[in-house]
């Protein structure tokens, strides 16, 4: 009898302990939560405090109530349940400051230089190609084409005979003559080199490649307090797959100017070929605006608060892998087309909403100019249908379903000058408040022509003549947003008409 009991004490002990167990884990993760929650501070204090309070109970319930006969089992289903909520949750939230710090410490730049031959060529390593003669690109960062042949001849195992070329464009043209053997040129140009040479991608092949790395300045606007202070975001798409780090043309060149106080946000779209001066760059010469991000994402902010005499403070770099992923994991976007076309991808749209579109077709929507009747003008306009697109799916269940795939999305393939704390800080403001926001469009526009850029040597090449009146009214339709005016798109669209 004696032993019987002691067993059943024994038992009882046992399930207790568990209990007691399974009561640490939910305190620890607990813990942990907050402790996250605290990094990211995207939470308002009272919800913090809320939250806190809720956990601080239900840690408390868990571990009283393994000293009790009755509530222990509720107890022992409270803390499992919880521990997996908990787990989840700092598994997100772990996620989120991840992605954050990812995307705002990008302190790197990365120039891809290759060494290509002709298809055909026999060649099919750099020892192959020793003794060839090589052309060189000369423009936008010699000195890394410099480092490159650097390592392409020690690769070789001799020194490579080599002459610079100032136009990318004529070098490959020697190419294809048969006057130089193989070309060493930053990829960045290969997007440009194809629009040149339509065949390009498939008539050459790449022997070899070098990345050099440089580190770059923060840049970084002196307003602090984005919540209390108006400002201007230059958004750059650029023109590549993979790594946002790739040094590469500027395909989409969005200003988005933000006043916190009166919750407008005007996009003021530039259409990528427009001709203008590089500050700091092309001295007087001219080049199409794209050809700005191959010297900086600076250098771009620099020359759209020239052509417009406002301040840009940050700027935020996303590639068509962010693009197209965050899409896809949001369920695909709805997009509200102005013409019915098909993209030279061989994409349809529909005149009016288009449901459902997935990530390459919302790629291809944006990118396509060929088959609209007003070619760069209608571009920049879809890309701002997408954004909003976007922006509307965000604020929907979407988010909650494809979240960590959008973080997926952002952690290689995004980075900003806004630091961590500005974009928790705008978080906090909007999860505070709840206000909703006008989301406005606006965009310049210009005549189509033929000249030469400042990145390309002599070569003519299309570019797009600004249309003076059409600037003036996008810089003052962002002044008076950043000084707090009250403004309709039925306004800016009435603006635009009589340009």
């Amino acid at each position: 009898m004696g032993n019987t009991n002691s067993n059943r004490k024994r038992k009882k002990r046992n399930k207790h302990t568990v209990g007691k167990v399974l009561a640490v884990i939910q305190i620890v993760l607990s813990i942990v939560f907050m402790a996250v929650l605290f990094m990211i501070n995207v939470l308002p204090l009272k919800y913090m405090l809320i939250i806190l309070g809720i956990l601080m109970f239900l840690d408390v319930f868990a571990l009283a109530s393994q000293f009790t006969r009755s509530a222990h089992v509720i107890g022992k289903v409270d803390c499992v349940i919880m521990s997996i909520l908990l787990l989840v949750g700092n598994i997100y939230l772990i996620r989120t400051n991840a992605t954050l710090f990812s995307i705002t410490n990008n302190q790197y730049r990365v120039d891809r230089i290759a060494v290509a031959v002709m298809d055909s060529d026999p060649a099919q390593t750099m020892v192959d190609a020793a003794s060839y003669s090589f052309g060189a690109q000369s423009i936008s960062g010699s000195d890394k084409v410099e480092q490159a042949i650097a390592q392409i001849s020690e690769e070789a195992g001799q020194d490579i005979v080599y002459d610079y070329y100032d136009d990318p464009y004529s070098m490959v043209q020697d190419l294809y003559d048969g006057d130089i053997d193989a070309i060493i040129y930053n990829t960045a140009y290969e997007s440009s080199l194809v629009e040149h040479f339509p065949t390009f991608s498939t008539d050459v092949r790449e022997l070899s490649s070098v990345e050099i790395k440089t580190q770059v300045d923060t840049v970084s606007g002196d307003k602090t307090d984005v919540t209390k202070t108006p400002f201007t975001v230059f958004i750059s798409g650029i023109d590549t797959e993979g790594s946002i780090s790739t040094t590469s043309r500027s395909d989409v060149n969005m200003l988005v100017t933000v006043n916190p106080n009166t919750k407008q946000v005007l996009m003021t779209s530039v259409p990528r070929d427009y001709y203008v001066q590089l500050p700091g760059v092309s001295g007087e010469s001219y080049d199409k605006l794209t050809h700005a991000g191959l010297y900086g994402a600076q250098c771009s902010m620099d020359t759209l608060s020239q052509l417009f005499g406002v301040d840009v403070d940050y700027y935020a770099k996303v590639n068509f892998t962010t693009l197209r992923d965050m899409v896809n994991a949001l369920g695909g976007v709805d997009l509200d087309s102005v013409y019915e076309f098909s993209t030279i991808s061989g994409e349809y749209f529909v005149q009016g909403m288009n449901y459902g579109v997935d990530g390459s077709s919302a790629l291809a929507f944006a990118r396509e100019r060929y088959n609209l009747p007003n070619g760069d003008n209608d571009r920049v306009m879809n890309q701002q249908i997408v954004m909003k697109a976007i922006l509307n799916k965000c604020m929907s269940l979407a988010i909650l379903t494809g979240y960590m795939g959008i973080m997926d999305s952002l952690s290689d393939s995004f980075e900003t000058s806004l630091s961590q704390q500005q974009i928790s800080s705008l978080v906090r403001m909007q999860l505070d408040d709840g206000s909703s926001w006008n989301i406005l469009s606006s965009r310049v526009v210009g005549t189509g022509s033929e000249d030469t850029c400042y990145s390309s040597g002599d070569s003519l090449l299309y570019v797009m003549i600004p249309d003076d009146a059409s600037v003036s009214t996008a810089a003052d339709l962002i002044t008076r947003v950043e000084n707090g005016e009250t403004i309709t798109q039925d306004e800016i669209t009435a603006a635009l008409a009589n340009q």
